[in-house]
Protein backbone atom coordinates (compact mmCIF):
# COMPACT_ATOMS: atom_id res chain seq x y z
CA UNK A 1 0.00 0.00 0.00
CA UNK A 2 1.43 3.30 -0.85
CA UNK A 3 2.38 5.68 1.52
CA UNK A 4 0.77 9.85 1.14
CA UNK A 5 4.25 10.83 0.70
CA UNK A 6 5.19 8.23 -1.77
CA UNK A 7 5.72 9.22 -5.76
CA UNK A 8 4.16 6.82 -8.07
CA UNK A 9 6.14 5.55 -10.43
CA UNK A 10 5.06 5.42 -14.01
CA UNK A 11 5.10 2.10 -16.06
CA UNK A 12 4.72 1.90 -19.53
CA UNK A 13 3.86 -1.61 -21.14
CA UNK A 14 3.62 -2.09 -25.12
CA UNK A 15 4.29 -4.74 -27.35
CA UNK A 16 5.67 -5.09 -31.16
CA UNK A 17 5.70 -7.45 -33.91
CA UNK A 18 7.63 -8.13 -37.02
CA UNK A 19 6.50 -11.52 -39.15
CA UNK A 20 6.57 -13.93 -36.28
CA UNK A 21 8.25 -12.15 -33.52
CA UNK A 22 6.44 -10.89 -30.49
CA UNK A 23 8.44 -8.07 -28.24
CA UNK A 24 6.69 -6.99 -24.89
CA UNK A 25 8.26 -4.18 -23.17
CA UNK A 26 8.03 -2.96 -19.81
CA UNK A 27 9.48 0.96 -19.07
CA UNK A 28 9.39 1.68 -15.35
CA UNK A 29 11.31 5.02 -13.80
CA UNK A 30 14.17 4.25 -11.80
CA UNK A 31 16.32 6.26 -9.18
CA UNK A 32 19.06 3.55 -9.55
CA UNK A 33 21.04 1.71 -11.68
CA UNK A 34 18.39 1.81 -14.60
CA UNK A 35 19.18 -1.01 -17.20
CA UNK A 36 17.92 -2.08 -20.67
CA UNK A 37 17.74 -5.90 -20.95
CA UNK A 38 16.31 -8.26 -23.31
CA UNK A 39 15.35 -11.43 -22.23
CA UNK A 40 17.53 -11.05 -19.08
CA UNK A 41 20.44 -10.32 -21.15
CA UNK A 42 21.99 -6.67 -20.57
CA UNK A 43 21.72 -4.81 -24.18
CA UNK A 44 25.59 -3.98 -23.60
CA UNK A 45 26.62 -7.78 -23.93
CA UNK A 46 23.92 -8.77 -26.33
CA UNK A 47 26.07 -11.49 -28.77
CA UNK A 48 24.91 -9.91 -32.23
CA UNK A 49 26.37 -6.33 -32.58
CA UNK A 50 23.93 -5.36 -35.60
CA UNK A 51 20.87 -6.77 -34.17
CA UNK A 52 22.36 -4.89 -30.84
CA UNK A 53 22.17 -1.76 -32.86
CA UNK A 54 18.86 -1.97 -34.67
CA UNK A 55 16.79 -2.40 -30.82
CA UNK A 56 18.77 0.47 -29.70
CA UNK A 57 17.63 2.80 -32.75
CA UNK A 58 14.16 4.64 -30.92
CA UNK A 59 16.64 5.72 -28.17
CA UNK A 60 19.51 6.69 -30.27
CA UNK A 61 17.26 8.95 -32.62
CA UNK A 62 15.52 10.24 -29.50
CA UNK A 63 19.40 11.00 -28.39
CA UNK A 64 18.92 14.54 -25.31
CA UNK A 65 15.55 14.01 -25.57
CA UNK A 66 15.57 10.40 -23.57
CA UNK A 67 16.13 10.85 -19.71
CA UNK A 68 18.74 8.11 -18.91
CA UNK A 69 16.24 7.32 -15.42
CA UNK A 70 14.48 4.40 -17.30
CA UNK A 71 14.58 0.41 -16.33
CA UNK A 72 13.77 -1.04 -19.68
CA UNK A 73 12.99 -4.75 -19.53
CA UNK A 74 12.09 -6.71 -22.94
CA UNK A 75 10.30 -10.39 -23.38
CA UNK A 76 10.71 -11.38 -27.42
CA UNK A 77 9.97 -14.58 -28.49
CA UNK A 78 9.39 -15.93 -32.21
CA UNK A 79 10.88 -15.77 -35.48
CA UNK A 80 14.81 -15.27 -35.74
CA UNK A 81 17.04 -12.35 -34.88
CA UNK A 82 16.62 -10.07 -37.08
CA UNK A 83 12.81 -10.45 -36.71
CA UNK A 84 13.03 -10.02 -32.99
CA UNK A 85 15.47 -7.44 -33.26
CA UNK A 86 12.75 -5.33 -35.05
CA UNK A 87 10.13 -6.18 -32.81
CA UNK A 88 12.05 -4.96 -30.29
CA UNK A 89 12.61 -1.90 -32.12
CA UNK A 90 8.52 -1.24 -32.67
CA UNK A 91 7.77 -2.21 -29.17
CA UNK A 92 10.37 -0.11 -27.64
CA UNK A 93 9.17 2.97 -29.94
CA UNK A 94 5.93 2.66 -28.95
CA UNK A 95 6.63 2.58 -25.26
CA UNK A 96 8.82 5.65 -25.18
CA UNK A 97 6.00 7.80 -27.31
CA UNK A 98 3.47 6.98 -24.92
CA UNK A 99 5.75 7.35 -22.19
CA UNK A 100 6.45 11.12 -23.38
CA UNK A 101 3.14 11.82 -24.90
CA UNK A 102 4.96 14.29 -26.73
CA UNK A 103 3.90 15.57 -30.48
CA UNK A 104 7.50 16.23 -30.94
CA UNK A 105 8.58 12.10 -30.48
CA UNK A 106 5.43 11.06 -32.33
CA UNK A 107 6.39 13.49 -35.40
CA UNK A 108 10.38 12.12 -34.69
CA UNK A 109 9.71 8.35 -35.20
CA UNK A 110 6.89 9.02 -37.98
CA UNK A 111 9.07 11.01 -39.96
CA UNK A 112 12.38 8.48 -39.64
CA UNK A 113 10.02 5.47 -40.58
CA UNK A 114 6.10 4.95 -40.23
CA UNK A 115 6.35 1.82 -39.38
CA UNK A 116 7.66 1.99 -35.47
CA UNK A 117 4.53 3.38 -34.83
CA UNK A 118 2.29 1.52 -36.94
CA UNK A 119 3.89 -1.95 -37.36
CA UNK A 120 5.05 -3.81 -40.41
CA UNK A 121 2.18 -5.90 -42.10
CA UNK A 122 4.57 -7.54 -44.03
CA UNK A 123 4.24 -11.13 -43.73
CA UNK A 124 5.38 -14.28 -45.98
CA UNK A 125 3.51 -15.38 -48.97
CA UNK A 126 2.07 -18.55 -48.45
CA UNK A 127 3.11 -21.47 -50.45
CA UNK A 128 1.05 -22.96 -53.53
CA UNK A 129 0.77 -26.38 -54.96
CA UNK A 130 2.61 -26.91 -58.35
CA UNK A 131 6.14 -25.41 -56.77
CA UNK A 132 8.39 -25.19 -54.13
CA UNK A 133 7.40 -21.73 -52.43
CA UNK A 134 4.85 -19.25 -53.41
CA UNK A 135 6.23 -18.27 -56.54
CA UNK A 136 8.44 -20.86 -57.88
CA UNK A 137 7.13 -23.85 -59.82
CA UNK A 138 9.00 -27.15 -60.63
CA UNK A 139 10.61 -27.55 -63.61
CA UNK A 140 8.97 -28.84 -66.96
CA UNK A 141 11.01 -31.65 -69.09
CA UNK A 142 9.78 -31.81 -73.15
CA UNK A 143 11.67 -34.63 -73.58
Amino acid sequence: MAKKGDKKKKIILASGKRRTAVARVRIMETTTNPQFRVNGTRIEVWPNEFAKKVMMEPIILLGDLYKNNLDIKVKVFGGGWMGQASAVKIALARALNEYYKSAQVTSLFNDYDRTWLSGDVRRTEPKKAGGRGARARFQKSYR
